[in-house]
């Protein structure tokens, strides 16, 4: 099969998507890492209220560049953007259920199961991406 070059419009579009999400990962990392380092206790002040809250500024964040991402792509790339999120949910909902289970039979914990779910149906929401928008 013959291997199609990206057209200069579409790498332009990438480096923009990247230069818009990279940051922001950046910052969810680092939030994140602030977070799992202090032992912090949202019942007894409110800044640490405000520290266990940032990893939610950088979600914003990177639903924003998912956003301006999806405004420069093309009907096509719009498509499979909506392909890779309809499979990212469908993962949610079924690990989303499984913790939901394993949680009725009092099998680990509930904090587990939502990390466990969001990491799911991000990673194969990407994963779906990655390999539909493969050339």
């Amino acid at each position: 099969m013959a291997e199609t070059r990206k057209s200069e419009l579409e790498d332009r579009q990438d480096q923009a998507g990247a230069r818009d999400a990279l940051p922001a990962i950046v910052a969810l990392i680092v939030s994140h890492g602030i977070v799992a380092s202090l032992d912090l206790d949202a019942d007894t002040d409110r800044w640490q209220l405000m520290v266990l809250l940032l990893p939610l500024l950088a979600g914003v964040w990177l639903g924003w560049a998912q956003l301006r991402t999806l405004r420069r792509s093309d009907e096509y790339q719009r498509t499979v953007h909506l392909e890779a999120m309809s499979v990212g949910f469908a993962v949610a909902m079924f690990v989303a259920m499984g913790g939901g289970l394993l949680s009725g039979a009092d099998v680990g914990s509930d904090a587990q199961y939502l990390q466990v779910t969001f990491i799911a149906g991000i990673l194969s929401w990407v994963a779906t991406l990655t390999i539909r928008m493969r050339r």
